[in-house]
């Protein structure tokens, strides 16, 4: 990965500036995006019809951008753009786009905009993975540069790094699955490594998942079901069939094993998984003895078992319930009296379908130790050539990760054969497991097509049921959020972001008092630092993505407040996928002239994504005495409330005349208006913070405080307590 990481940019006539990563919604996007500062130099106001062979030459590297829309909006729309003429920043965000989809991470979103330097673009683009992102950014503009240079480029082997890149970073097919899910749901989720550690909700309601064992998932289950020897014992005490097992370290013991049963047998590893140094079928001395120190390879501790003839079925349960089932078909070859075995797995390896890694719907087949070993067995090597319509098995597994295939027959199990699978999970306490049974036929009772149940797993793959090869495929991640937050359980804490010019400091810190007062557990982000529930856990500027994330995060509190910066909304995105309530307090050109910020209108633009990333039941919380705030309430998609300090304002008139929430002044006191009925809530006499400072950023304080806890239905005693008590740096 360091290699990527540190790929390196070509020499030509475009230069990039700048690349970063704005991991939340942003001003040029409401999802994460690649944003590439480039440098046209020579080539600013050249269009790609004035370039000599440029259409040709982009259409031989990657022929696939013929699917682009662009603004055409037909296929080849982006073709009949470059040969019309486009400016080659464009070209890049397709082409940084197309690398990523050709990869398997079809992204499909991007922009190229204008900065306030002439000659210089920002390049945007969605991402599924940040280093791929990049990598695929880089790739682009070196394309590009190529081509304005006359030197080759290898695209193919672009996209082979992408897919590395993919494999090693892209969450795994069950965990996407289920963070897939908890979107549907508006369950806010986390990444907390680089592999498959997810927080799902936020703040004390948060869960957590690695791939899919859960934090509602019990340790010793987990250790139980990886000692394949007490799972066995355990399940035969409880009446469930399984097959007469021992667990040795001796030889002598697995050979009496075999001369008691006198029928061909298994060995393999107690604690062996995915079929490695495992052997099947073994009917001599000379096969269970090579196999037993095949075997002590892996694991001292051996199973020896009698072996069956069946199909092998992988039954998931989830909450000890029946969710789904598939048959695993082991990957294999049939001879042709003429190709090799190496040649067929290549062949085999040719089907589109089939790709590097676990992240498609079928993985490429490696010869491994495992391959090898089957082959030693029967005396083949990968020279050998396999009679006419002579099958055989490339694992000892059907296991999709190794290049097996699944075929769903959720509808055909026995109900029986049901029961068993759901209590075999309540017996080793696993309440997501996957149940493997070999038998004849699944739609018949174990007991009649000489089925037993081989293995309960943890962290079963999903992939077999999301993914089938064959048949209907199953929601079964539904199941498992279900499990984790069952009846509409709550997964997140409130969430109040506010953002504007001036000022928010100050409210966010009276806003945090105000809640702590009600009771909450507050988390806090602000200038001043990060505060949990009071306690300044980190001192200085908290008012990034960043920070943010570190909050919701945390599994004390129950609340969480972010001072949300105009800097860190362009430089990082918003570190939340929504809140509950979006405030924006005010607006000046303090920020005009960085960040390519040209005009206020630009960065009111900026400031409104805290008032459009909130959740439909949420509240966009605007200062009414702004037209340029007010204009965010046409991208606003949650509950609209408006705040004013002025008397008359016509916004507030209008708005309330249609029934709406809001907060203003009338002769000095603040009025609360919401559904046609208006009350008087305080004089501003009364509020310290206003008396002793009369200024207009402290009115737009408490009037946005006020508005908040009005829309959050704080009991509006308990308001004016709270306004009559604040004090300043208190």
């Amino acid at each position: 990965m360091a290699n990527y990481s540190n790929y390196s940019l070509i020499e030509g006539p475009l230069m990039v500036e700048n690349i970063k990563v704005l991991q939340g919604a942003n001003y040029f996007s409401g999802g994460p995006i690649v944003l590439i500062r480039l440098n046209l130099n020579k080539y600013d106001e050249v269009f790609t019809n004035q370039i000599d062979g440029f259409y040709n030459k982009l259409a031989a590297a990657i022929p696939s951008l013929q699917e682009h829309f662009c603004s055409e909006a037909k296929k080849g729309g982006f073709f009949i753009k470059v040969k019309e003429g486009t400016l080659l920043g464009h070209v890049i965000e397709h082409v940084a786009i197309e690398l990523q989809t050709l990869a398997g991470m079809d992204v499909g979103y991007g922009k190229t905009r204008s900065t306030l330097k002439q000659g210089v673009y920002n390049i945007i683009f969605r991402f599924l993975d940040e280093k791929s992102g990049i990598y695929a950014g880089k790739a682009a503009v070196n394309l590009i540069n190529s081509i304005l240079i006359n030197k080759t480029f290898d695209v193919a082997q672009i996209i082979e790094h992408l897919i590395d890149i993919r494999e090693k970073n892209l969450l795994g097919p069950s965990t996407q699955a289920i963070v897939e899910e908890a979107e549907k749901r508006k369950i806010p989720f986390h990444r907390l490594d680089t592999y498959n550690l997810v927080q799902l909700g936020t703040g004390k309601y948060h869960k957590r998942i690695r791939a899919t064992i859960s934090s509602e998932t019990n340790l010793i289950s987990v250790e139980t079901a990886d000692n394949k020897y007490l799972t066995t014992l355990m399940l035969k005490d409880a009446g469930i069939p399984v097959l007469e097992t021992i667990s040795t370290n001796k030889l002598e013991d697995i050979k009496a094993f075999y001369k008691k049963n006198n029928i061909p047998i298994v060995i393999k590893p107690t604690d062996g998984y995915l079929g490695k140094n495992l052997r099947l079928n073994l009917s001599t001395e000379a096969e269970i003895e090579a196999a037993f120190k095949y075997a002590m390879q892996y694991n001292e501790e051996i199973i020896a078992q009698p072996f069956v003839n069946g199909s092998i079925f992988r039954l998931l349960v989830i909450d000890y319930k029946y969710v789904a089932a598939a048959e695993l078909i082991p990957p294999f070859i049939m001879g042709n009296n003429k190709d090799t075995i190496q040649q067929l797995v290549d062949a085999l390896n040719t089907n589109p379908t089939r790709q590097k890694g676990d992240k498609t719907n079928l993985t490429k087949v490696e010869i491994d130790e495992i391959t090898l070993d089957i082959l030693t067995q029967k005396n083949y090597q990968l020279t050998s050539i396999l009679k006419e319509g002579e099958k055989l098995l490339l694992k000892n597994s059907g296991s999709m990760r190794l290049g097996g295939s699944s075929k769903d027959v959720s509808d055909l199990v026995h109900p029986i054969t049901i029961f068993l699978a759901e209590r075999a999970a309540k017996v080793i306490d696993l309440n997501i497991a996957g149940i493997d049974i070999i038998a004849e036929d699944i739609s018949k009772p174990l007991e009649d097509n000489n089925g037993y149940i081989l293995e309960v797993n943890a962290a079963p793959d999903f992939r077999m049921h999301i993914m089938p090869t064959i048949g209907e495929k199953r929601d079964v991640a539904s199941k498992l959020v279900d499990m984790l937050f069952p009846d509409n359980a709550k997964n997140r804490i409130p969430v109040f972001s506010i953002t504007g010019s001036y000022s928010k400091t100050t409210t966010a810190m009276f806003l945090e008092y105000c809640l702590k007062q009600e009771g909450y557990q507050v988390g806090l982000t602000s200038s001043k630092g990060l505060f949990i529930n009071g306690v300044q856990l980190i001192k200085g500027d908290m008012t990034s993505s960043e920070h943010a994330s570190l909050v919701l995060k945390d599994k004390t509190i129950d609340c969480a407040v972010f001072e949300t910066s105009c800097e860190g909304i362009l430089r990082n995105g918003l570190g939340y996928q929504f809140a509950d309530y979006g405030i924006v307090l005010n607006l000046n050109e303090e920020h005009l002239g960085k960040d390519d910020i040209k005009y206020i209108e630009d960065m009111a633009y900026a400031k409104s994504v805290v008032a459009e990333q909130v959740y439909d039941d949420g509240f966009a919380i605007l200062n009414a005495d702004n037209e340029l705030i007010l204009e965010m309430k046409e991208r606003a998609y949650g509950t609209l409330v408006l705040f004013s300090a002025k008397e008359n304002n016509p916004a507030i008139i209008a708005h309330t005349f249609r029934g709406g929430m809001a907060v203003y002044i009338k002769e000095n006191n603040i009025i609360i208006h919401n559904r046609g009925i208006s009350k008087t809530l305080i004089s501003l006499i009364e509020i310290p913070l206003i008396n002793n400072n009369i200024e207009k950023p402290f009115l737009n304080c408490v009037l946005a405080v006020c508005t908040i806890l009005f829309a959050h239905k704080i009991n509006e005693e308990h308001i004016v307590q709270y306004l009559k008590s604040y004090q300043l740096n208190k």
